[in-house]
């Protein structure tokens, strides 16, 4: 991939007027703070809760956490707190709340925390417990982390169930207050149902097109379509399986690309956002989640690396305002008419 230099000052150029947001993360702040800072990331989706323990010390935690929901509201309160605590302790971080938010963060040169959960077993079984965590500031919830949970069946299920009573309840009321609904991890009918029953635009926010990569998350021509249409955002996974298939070797950024291209043309450009899915990929998680070869593509293993993206972007020939659009553009329009 050889640019001019013309071409490398407008790589630059863009990439520092834009604004930068990641829809899927799951490092908590401020441990990766140097990183965002070098890829000039503005903001970012925090996955601050999951469905399961998965970074547990202990696996039959971690398995027993799979099925649990009594105690997840609690569990999941406190690391919102410490999660807060530590934006709090760093003058370059702030909460996001509101799509204003992410424009005084690039005013002012800090980087903003969204904060969101990968699984919606922290409500428990009552909406006003949603409601205390929108207080708190989640303003994000993916319905399932591919498990079944009390909303919703996870993306394994094949007998066909959607949301369940509650769940369609939960989506309703995520609405009201003003809370990203995420249906990436839910059954193919529950997908479909949010999308019928939602007033507000949905997220996707880590995914691929799967006549691709053929990964269970991925997500077809005819869903993507259906999720741009209804004023959806697709964000794009980074990880090597799901963008291609296989786990070994890892990645290209040509071939990210490829998918990119792939979802514009299917889509248009007003539906594609970033969802690398960034994780602490410890001992612990290996272990407990089997997920042994994980990687990111070569010159994106981490935030820092963004440059490289809009590198890409500029070799594939989009124009300024499409590149916008895809580095947080279209995300930040979400923001705007999901959470105000």
């Amino acid at each position: 991939m050889q640019l001019s230099s013309e071409q490398e000052e407008r790589v630059r150029r863009l990439h520092a007027e834009s604004i930068v947001l990641l829809a899927h993360d799951h490092w908590a702040p401020p441990k990766d703070l140097e990183e965002l800072r070098q890829g000039g990331i503005t903001g970012k989706i925090l996955m601050a809760v999951v469905d399961a323990r998965c970074w547990s010390d202990d696996v039959d935690d971690y398995k027993r956490s799979g099925s649990e929901i009594d105690g997840w509201y609690s569990y999941a309160l406190s690391i919102y707190k410490d999660v807060l605590s530590g934006i709090a302790s760093s003058p370059e971080l702030g909460v996001i709340r509101t799509a204003e938010d992410v424009l005084q963060a690039k005013k002012q040169g800090k980087i903003g925390i969204l904060l969101g959960s990968e699984g919606g077993k922290l409500i428990e079984h009552s909406l006003e417990n949603l409601a205390t965590f929108y207080g708190l500031g989640l303003r994000h919830v993916l319905l399932s982390w591919a498990l079944d949970n009390q909303i919703t069946v996870g993306e394994l299920n094949t007998e066909g169930k959607g949301l369940t009573a509650f769940g369609r309840e939960v989506v309703g009321e995520m609405n009201r207050l003003g809370i990203i609904v995420d249906i990436t991890h839910i059954s193919r009918p529950a997908m479909r149902e949010v999308l019928e029953i939602s007033s507000r635009p949905v997220l996707n926010s880590h995914s691929t097109f799967k006549s691709i990569s053929n990964r269970i998350p991925a997500m077809t021509r005819e869903e993507i379509r259906a999720l741009a249409n209804r004023g959806g955002v697709f964000a794009l996974h980074f990880m090597t399986h799901m963008l291609t298939g296989r786990f070994e070797p890892v990645a290209t950024l040509e071939e990210l690309l490829v998918q990119i291209d792939a979802i514009v043309d299917v889509a248009g450009i007003d539906c594609l956002a970033l969802g690398p899915d960034y994780l602490d990929y410890t001992d612990n998680f290996k272990r407990n989640t089997g997920q042994h070869n994980l990687t990111f593509p070569a010159g994106l293993e981490s935030p820092a690396g963004m440059l490289n993206l809009t590198r890409g972007l500029v070799w594939k020939r989009y124009s300024d305002e499409a590149i916008r659009k895809i580095l947080g553009g279209n995300l930040l329009r979400l923001f705007r008419e999901s959470i105000g």
